[in-house]
């Protein structure tokens, strides 16, 4: 029983270390879109894809979408993660689809250097950090948290069988990032 609650924590933190590793170590301004394929962060899949092919990649969620972005902000990117090699050859019976994710990056058109990403998956994400607040996100339990070193603020939670993790750049108004994530359904 040890071994198990070790491997999910283990998972966990891996699965968080890539969210945060997509959001942080992308560019603020993503000119050259092949800096994007190759992975700053721990996953051996990460490659840009379209909408379309997100969707089919994951066939094992159903991919919502925010209907309202905050003014001036357009869809930039959809990148696709897969679980690390180390993982997938390590662990016996693990869920491969449980860990696949979609991130996309939404950027502010008159101020490139705020953006927010939106990454989705099947397997639950539970913030861990000392600092995080538990909030009510889109009629469930969900999760805040703030960096003011990183620039960043964080939402988590878990809806219809998937994760819904949201990274905004400071300097976006708070009342359009909720906007934005409410309008995920």
């Amino acid at each position: 029983m040890n071994i198990k609650r070790y491997l999910v924590t283990l998972i966990s933190i891996l699965v968080l270390t890539t969210a945060f590793g997509t959001a942080l170590a992308s560019p603020d301004i993503n000119a050259n879109k092949e800096n994007v394929k190759e992975g700053h962060a721990i996953t051996t899949a990460a490659e840009t894809v379209d909408l379309e092919k997100a969707k089919d990649l994951m066939d094992n969620i159903d991919l919502h979408l925010p209907t309202l972005l905050p003014d001036n902000f357009k869809q930039e990117s959809v990148i696709y993660n897969e679980p690390p090699a180390i993982i997938r050859n390590s662990l016996h019976n693990f869920d491969e689809d449980s860990v696949k994710e979609v991130t996309i990056r939404y950027r502010d058109q008159k101020d490139p250097t705020k953006w927010i990403d939106y990454t989705t998956k099947k397997m639950e994400i539970e913030l861990v950090d000392k600092n995080v607040q538990q909030i009510e996100i889109n009629g469930v339990q969900g999760q805040y948290l703030e960096s003011k070193e990183k620039g960043i603020r964080v939402y988590n939670w878990f809806s219809n069988g998937a994760s819904h993790f949201v990274v905004a750049k400071y300097g976006i108004e708070e009342s359009q990032i909720l906007n934005f994530i409410n309008s995920i359904k």
